[in-house]
């Protein structure tokens, strides 16, 4: 029983270290698609994007503060421009929530905003 556990966890992990490897990657692709002649606008539908940008143990045993600090910059300017590519989208950044556990440290947020969007015309 231990080893599927182990793997398990050791596959989110990993997981989560490739998606760390592409962001810039997946960001300017998202900027590529939106400014090309032949993208579609982005639905009218509500949006409500939130950033988690808190301390978060498991990432600050994964990477230096330094890079902890340029991640959570790209991903802050990446989720403003998701928000702003919406016409009437929401960009709400949680300080006090960390990445891996938002719904857990601003689980008051995350319901907040999920009323918000259904109560949305």
């Amino acid at each position: 029983m231990r080893e599927p556990l182990i793997e398990h966890h050791l596959a989110h992990w990993r997981t989560g270290m490739r998606e760390m490897e592409n962001l810039d990657e997946v960001g300017n692709g998202l900027r590529h698609a939106a400014d090309a002649p032949h993208a579609p606008d982005a639905p009218d539908a509500p949006l409500i994007v939130l950033s988690a940008s808190g301390h978060d143990p498991a990432r600050a045993a994964q990477v230096p503060a330094d890079l902890e600090r340029a991640i959570n910059e790209v991903k802050l300017a990446l989720h403003a421009e998701l928000a702003d590519s919406a016409p009437d989208g929401l960009h709400r950044v949680l300080d006090e929530a960390g990445h891996n556990w938002m719904h857990v440290d601003r689980p008051d947020a995350v319901l907040r905003a999920i009323h918000e969007l259904l109560e949305r015309p």
